[in-house]
């Protein structure tokens, strides 16, 4: 009778997710030791990696499965085939060796994960990882080690040992201008590289210590990729996450530092990058300045349509919403509390309904619905979650 009884719940469960449009959602959070970025030591109470169920008619979430044994998995991204996962275990030391590493996974059937490989990185505290579109390799961007590490693909998904790695240094570039004399003393004391996103055949990176972002192209060696353009923002910015819009032409940064958002144009064919706008990711007069002083603004993601921008504020504790106009420029709609501590991760479901924040301090994933229209949101659900500071849709 109970083996019936189950049957039955099971086989109703399965319809019930049948008839409803559910996605699947995968987050990465902290729950290891890990240094942030001021210098102090910091323990989340995460899960790793955790897999969910979304649904997109109600914007409802269920927890499906963890997996603890993902140490500090503050970024995932997929291989372009949706078929393997990477994780960077954004560690100091990984058993004996110094430095953080890297993961990979295979997806099964049911969405669940299987572990792969995992490999060192030769950089501490890697912080993001992106795969390019051949699916031949994987780029980590190492915030303490201030470096990017390429990883060769083999086949089957699985990681290869470090093809190259580029070290990032303060040099007379840097400095010839008075620059070094005006960074944060305790953010900006040496490069540290935030992130490392894929477009198209491109690599940009974000340097929170050095304030620089560039473009990397293909070089003639295969992997090993070449600077093509890159443009140093006001000192003090210091430049953390990155999203595209669809054609490429327009790269958005958060500067987590000055509490702003750049706007960079891209010119490919004549290898140049400028600075189109320089606007406020903070609130206007919103009466709170000791939360705003203390504010440092984390990710970021674009609508699917791109006519919409959003961006977290940590500490003062609010999303930003920006319209993107026709040239690439953004001009504010709203802040809405994040309804949480920290709001660190963002991501938009496939449909462009729903967004889900991430507040890691407060532990805790809010839903918010999405106007299409007017870009902007409401909340609807809150769901604990300890630690998440990564949110990615399977696609």
């Amino acid at each position: 009778m109970p083996i019936c009884i189950r049957y039955w719940k099971e086989t109703n469960e399965m319809k019930t997710q049948e008839n409803s449009k559910t996605v699947k959602l995968y987050t990465g959070s902290y729950n290891a030791p890990v240094l942030t970025g001021d210098g102090s030591a910091y323990q989340g109470n995460g899960e790793g990696i955790c897999l969910w169920s979304f649904d997109e008619e109600t914007g409802g979430l269920e927890k499906q499965e963890s997996y603890g044994q993902a140490l500090n998995a503050s970024w995932l991204t997929f291989s372009p085939d949706g078929r393997l996962l990477y994780a960077v275990n954004e560690l100091d030391d990984y058993q004996g060796t110094h430095g953080g590493a890297l993961s990979a996974y295979k997806l099964e059937d049911d969405g669940r994960l299987a572990m792969i490989n995992i490999l060192p990185v030769m950089g501490a505290a890697p912080c993001h990882v992106s795969c390019d579109e051949q699916r031949r390799f994987v780029y980590t961007a190492n915030y303490n080690g201030g470096s990017l590490s390429c990883f060769r693909l083999a086949e089957d998904g699985s990681l290869s040992e470090m093809y190259w790695q580029l070290v990032h240094q303060f040099g007379e570039k840097e400095n010839r201008d008075g620059r070094d004399r005006l960074r944060n003393p305790v953010r900006q004391e040496k490069p540290h590289v935030h992130s490392a996103a894929i477009k198209g055949d491109t690599l940009w990176i974000a340097d929170l210590g050095t304030d620089e972002v560039s473009c990397m192209a293909p070089g003639k060696c295969g992997g090993e990729m070449e600077r093509a353009a890159s443009v140093f923002l006001p000192v003090g910015s210091g430049p953390r996450s990155i999203a595209f819009s669809d054609d490429g032409s327009h790269v958005y940064v958060t500067c987590e530092l000055s509490n702003e958002i750049a706007v960079l144009q891209w010119e490919k064919e004549e290898k140049r990058i400028s600075v189109q706008q320089m606007i406020s990711s903070l609130p206007e007069n919103d009466g709170n300045g000791e939360k705003t002083q203390s504010s440092t603004v984390g990710g970021i993601v674009l609508s699917p349509d791109g006519r919409y921008l959003y961006v977290g504020n940590r500490g003062d504790d609010s999303i930003g919403v920006y319209h993107v106009d026709n040239q690439g420029s953004l001009s504010g709609v709203q802040w809405i509390s994040s309804d949480g501590r920290n709001p660190r991760g963002f991501q938009i479901s496939p449909s462009g309904r729903w967004l889900l924040a991430a507040n890691q301090d407060s532990d805790n994933l809010v839903v918010f619905e999405r106007d299409g229209e007017t870009g902007k949101l409401e909340k609807r659900w809150v769901y604990e979650a300890g630690a998440v500071v990564c949110l990615q849709f399977l696609k």
